[in-house]
């Protein structure tokens, strides 16, 4: 990383006090959020740093970023560093989104998936890399229940989930989710893998026959050493690269393709690119990757 020019963004309007970071305060800030969790974000978003962050200085007793930025570079901030970056990360998710990787598992994925061995041979593993909430491994898992049902056939499946923040786990696991949030289920699927709040209230929960299928745990994608997984049939690290440098996304999904099983899937985001794919990794379809070895 190159060093971080304070003359390279103009002052903001925002001013200096102790409500607004300065832009050298979110230069620190964003130094930190690189070295501490590999996210790239630009130090010139005044805004985003004192949205994201407000509320942390408060909690903190802290009346000003600089202070605060003291605080997560001292020996007394090991336990807010944690938090700092789960602030800085976004959970925008819902069901069914990016509706074309479910067509291309519906069509070709799972059908080339089990006919590897998968779901039979050994259980068919999904990992949501970047879970968030919980919905995207939920619908993947819906899409395989649909698939399965058609084939006739009972596959033996697992679900995990990862993410940095354990208050974002703690909703995955409970599966509970208003009718917003389910949007993206037809009127059939709620039918079949949602239950309605007894208490008539707009809350919904995933059914226990996908909820006992699934595991959430904490990981930093960017220091995942040995947690996670150790083999993947479907890893699923879709609208997560955009928060990492290069150097960062390379590293990060060349240790996710190495726990992918021999012709197993990788899919990113539509918006995201992968510069340079693993050895033995090729492209089947936008923003879906096979390991060919």
């Amino acid at each position: 990383m190159s060093r971080l020019d304070p003359t390279a963004v103009p002052p903001h309007p925002l001013g200096t006090g102790p409500a607004h970071p300065t832009i050298q305060d979110t230069q620190r800030l964003a130094a930190l959020a690189l070295r501490l969790g590999g996210l790239h974000i630009d130090p010139g978003k005044l805004d985003f740093f004192r949205q994201r962050l407000g509320k942390r200085l408060a909690q903190n007793g802290k009346t000003s970023f600089r202070a605060y930025a003291d605080l997560l570079e001292s020996g007394a901030g090991t336990a807010e560093r944690k938090i700092f970056i789960e602030a800085l990360t976004t959970h925008t998710t819902s069901f069914f989104r990016e509706q074309k990787h479910f067509d291309w598992l519906e069509a070709t994925g799972w059908s080339e998936l089990t006919a590897e061995g998968a779901g039979l041979a050994w259980p068919l593993r999904i990992w949501s890399a970047a879970c968030s909430n919980g919905s995207e491994l939920y619908s993947t898992l819906i899409s395989l229940k649909e698939h399965d049902a058609r084939a006739t056939r009972h596959l033996r499946v697992e679900g995990i989930g990862t993410d940095l923040s354990q208050a974002i786990l703690r909703a995955a696991r409970q599966g509970v989710y208003t009718a917003n949030e389910i949007k993206g289920l037809s009127e059939a699927r709620r039918k079949q893998f949602v239950l309605r709040a007894k208490d008539g209230s707009d809350r919904y929960r995933i059914v226990p026959e996908l909820r006992n299928l699934c595991r959430f745990d904490p990981i930093n994608l960017t220091e995942m050493g040995n947690d996670g997984p150790s083999l993947a049939d479907l890893i699923l690290l879709r609208n997560v690269l955009i928060y990492f440098d290069p150097p960062t996304q390379k590293r990060v999904v060349a240790a996710l393709c190495a726990r992918l099983r021999p012709h197993g899937v990788l899919m990113t985001g539509h918006t995201e690119t992968v510069s340079q794919l693993p050895t033995g990794m090729v492209q089947v379809a936008s923003s879906i990757y096979r390991k060919e070895s």
